[in-house]
């Protein structure tokens, strides 16, 4: 475990070998890692779920290398993930340190993000706060729908928008999502639509541009 997070301080800090030894092992007991001194020569499958992605995490929690993405909670429980997000959000606090979780879990986003980006096929398409996006949604989505749905009210059956994600060779012309979506009209299936400003939000919907046009 000690060498992945030792080639990463290396790869990102003018240190030699003992110098980012000894910066990996403070890091191991920044992120709660018992005996670090010791604990640094062990394997992987030495730690235990939420040791081993703790460590995984140490080597580039605080180095100044924007580009790094880790799973930081792909495969672990739910308890786990809870202590490893709260890990996450103590760090990112005492270091200043933005943390951008890329997820599907929708708890985890109404929990943790301040900030949300809802994509469909592979485009933005609402930006705004996380309240906001979850209980106010104005675009269309499938995952709007199912957010203003679903978070915080107690409904018998979620609802269901009829067709299916377009494949990334195959994006229609206009709004991707102009197929799927009960309010498209004529401008959505001609020009994308850019991100506009819509309330509290900005969605990329043809319905929140200044210029109106007809909606039929």
């Amino acid at each position: 475990m000690g060498r992945q997070i030792v080639e990463t301080i290396q790869t990102h800090l003018p240190m030699n070998a003992a110098e980012a030894r000894a910066r990996a092992i403070d890091l191991l007991k920044e992120v709660g890692i018992p005996a670090a001194e010791r604990r640094i020569d062990h394997y992987p499958h030495q730690f235990s779920a939420a040791c081993a992605s703790a460590c995984d995490r140490a080597g580039t929690l605080r180095q100044p290398a924007p580009h790094h993405r880790r799973r930081a909670t792909t495969a672990l429980d739910v308890s786990i993930q809870a202590q490893i997000i709260q890990l996450l959000k103590k760090l990112g606090r005492e270091h200043g340190t933005a943390v951008m979780l890329v997820t599907h879990d929708m708890g985890v986003i109404a929990e943790t993000a301040d900030r949300v980006a809802v994509m469909y096929a592979g485009r933005l398409v609402e930006v705004g706060p996380v309240q906001e996006v979850i209980h106010h949604p104005q675009h269309p989505t499938p995952r709007a729908s199912w957010l203003h749905s679903a978070i915080g009210q107690e409904v018998e059956r979620l609802p269901q928008i009829e067709g299916s994600m377009p494949r990334l060779n195959a994006i229609p012309k206009g709004c991707a999502f102009n197929p799927r979506c009960p309010k498209a009209f004529g401008r959505c299936r001609e020009e994308r639509p850019d991100l506009l400003p819509a309330g509290a939000t900005r969605a990329a919907c043809w319905l929140h541009a200044k210029q109106g046009g007809e909606h039929g």
